[in-house]
């Protein structure tokens, strides 16, 4: 399952793909979103565009990194030809947007030998690295649909460079793409101040953000990877125990899991506390009242409180 970042950018994708076919291919024109499905083996590019230059048609195939794989190369290659196997043999390019370091792709090309050298395979994709992209870069008049992005490039966690941001896309009332850029800085703070920082500036629209079908999609994405996790682990424990314990033991890890996740996207700082209290509760119910009320926190310091009251219940 990817994780809640990469569903994020696949979405800033999705709503405007125009901004990241001018971004990354000036010189063509977005003609239209294609299935991303590759339906020969049932895998998921992260993204697939239709363009035209020069009355030439074309694809664009982007993938997204958070994380390092070792397979990238050799999975871009495979996405590639699938795709232009699919779409009556277009060409394909591809490219691979790095949203952190640590997420980094060796540069093309990607080239594979037989036995005795003979060269096999021959194939150049793109890498974009954030984090050696200009912040002017992004925040281009035309192209608003990338301004999550900004906070990840060179200098964007600079306070005036959030500000711009914000400022931009509330002014046009890009409401989901102002709570993809909330969840997206998470990648970028990671100190406790800078954190609370990024969280204060987010604050007034706080209400406004918590509607948007963005954080309802993540909210759902940490429930049933915490579910599924939670269910796992309950089923080992179940083997010995009797299945109707191990799906018990299911259910609260599951709900303990999505609920740690959920507190480290949004009060980071208070993990520590929050992991001691929420593994006292073993009641189900008892537990699922807790979540709601640390879902409708606003600061981390209601959130504190509301695990404090843990103890004198």
């Amino acid at each position: 399952m990817a994780g809640p970042w990469d569903s994020v950018a696949k979405r800033m994708i999705g709503a405007n793909p125009e901004h990241f076919v001018k971004w990354l291919a000036s010189e063509a024109a977005f003609v239209g979103a294609l299935d991303i499905e590759l339906k020969s083996q049932h895998i998921y590019a992260d993204a697939l565009l239709k363009v035209v230059k020069e009355e030439k048609p074309g694809l664009l195939h982007i993938e997204i990194q958070t994380y390092y794989d070792p397979e990238i190369q050799v999975r871009l290659l495979e996405y590639n030809l699938l795709a232009s196997r699919q779409y009556d043999h277009l060409p394909v390019y591809s490219y691979v947007i790095c949203l952190r370091e640590e997420a980094d792709v060796s540069d093309p090309p990607l080239i594979r030998k037989f036995l005795a050298g003979e060269e096999v395979h021959r194939f150049y994709y793109r890498v974009i690295r954030l984090w050696l992209v200009p912040t002017e870069v992004i925040l281009q008049p035309g192209q608003m649909g990338l301004l999550p992005l900004v906070i990840l490039t060179e200098g964007g966690k600079q306070a005036e460079v959030v500000n711009e941001m914000v400022d931009r896309l509330a002014a046009a009332g890009e409401w989901d793409l102002l709570a993809m850029s909330s969840i997206i800085g998470g990648l970028a703070f990671k100190k406790d101040a800078e954190q609370e920082w990024f969280r204060k500036r987010f604050s007034m629209f706080q209400d406004i953000l918590q509607e948007s079908w963005v954080y309802h999609e993540i909210g759902q994405q940490f429930l049933e990877k915490g579910l599924e996790q939670g269910l796992e682990k309950g089923l080992e424990k179940g083997l010995a125990k009797g299945l109707e314990q191990g799906l018990e033991e299911g259910r609260l890890q599951g709900q303990r899991q999505t609920l740690m996740s959920f507190l480290q996207l949004r009060f980071p700082e208070i993990i520590a506390l929050a992991n001691q209290q929420v593994n006292r509760i073993d009641d189900p119910v008892g537990l699922q009242t807790i979540s709601d009320r640390l879902f409708a926190a606003q600061t981390a310091e209601e959130a504190k409180q509301i695990l404090l009251e843990v103890n004198r219940q």
